[in-house]
């Protein structure tokens, strides 16, 4: 679930490993607090998830999911098929922004319809307004079955995108590196590929000229990460479950982690060193 997208501003986390303090690793709630958060009380990518992860646990951003309706427009959630944690059936990139926007998320482990699926727009708003501090990393789902070609869908995220007062803490992940490309035609975002840490996601990363990896924390490689933060890539991982997989890396490489779990992050991160 990854749109794992990160625009995260260069001058934080655009350094070479020896100044990277494993304390300042950026922590962002993966769609809010978390999907495999137990204890979770929001679906992820609501609201109140966003809100609580931002707010209460005062995270350094979020990383929400967004995907392409057949109008063109964009919604923030994760999954393909709405039935999937909403009261509503269909594709999301079949439907209609109209359709989904009457669509409620079902609340964490409960069969209550509290809060509704938002547009990336309605986000925008709330960023402007309320969260202008935080780091939002923007994860475009590649559900392209929709009437516009890619070059297309790039130029539909560049106009969303513009509505923000500003972009210095907002990235853009995707594991289509055709969709990263369309998008930094119309400006130079920091654009992050969702990939394994391998020859050919390292490839792409430099090929297109991306500003890092997303890639989940047991597929990394000492020797893949020092290639990267030698060249002024990011690196930005995902999966961590319980506190021992923060000990299997050095942070040292790493600029951001999207997390499942607040407390653990928090803990290990900021409290433990």
């Amino acid at each position: 679930m990854r749109l794992y997208i990160l625009v995260i501003i260069s001058s934080l986390i655009g350094c070479h490993s020896e100044d990277i303090n494993p304390n300042d690793v950026l922590i962002l709630g993966h769609g809010g607090l978390g999907f495999d958060n137990l204890s979770g009380q929001f679906a992820p990518n609501s609201v109140p998830s966003i809100s609580k992860a931002l707010d209460y646990y005062d995270l350094d951003g979020v990383e929400v999911d967004i995907q392409f309706t057949r109008d063109g427009e964009l919604m923030v959630y994760h999954d393909t098929y709405l039935e999937n944690s909403t009261q509503c059936k269909g594709r999301v990139n079949w439907l209609l922004m109209e359709e989904i926007s009457s669509c409620y998320f079902r609340k964490q482990f409960s069969n209550e319809y509290n809060h509704g699926i938002i547009t990336l727009d309605s986000l925008i708003y709330c960023i402007n307004t309320q969260w202008s501090d935080k780091y939002f990393s923007f994860n475009v789902k590649d559900n392209f079955d929709v009437p516009y070609r890619m070059d297309s869908l790039g130029g539909l995220l560049h106009e969303k995108l513009q509505k923000l007062n500003s972009l210095d803490k907002i990235s853009v992940e995707c594991n289509d590196a055709n969709l990263l490309y369309a998008l930094n035609r119309r400006n130079k975002y920091n654009c992050f590929l969702i990939s394994d840490m391998d020859s050919i996601g390292v490839g792409d990363v430099m090929r297109f000229k991306l500003k890092g990896i997303v890639t989940r924390f047991d597929k990394t490689n000492e020797r893949r990460m020092q290639q990267l933060v030698d060249s002024s890539k990011q690196i930005m991982l995902y999966g961590f479950k319980k506190t021992s997989d923060y000990r299997k890396i050095d942070f040292e490489y790493v600029n951001a982690i999207q997390t499942d779990n607040p407390i653990f992050s928090l803990n290990y991160l900021r409290n433990s060193r």
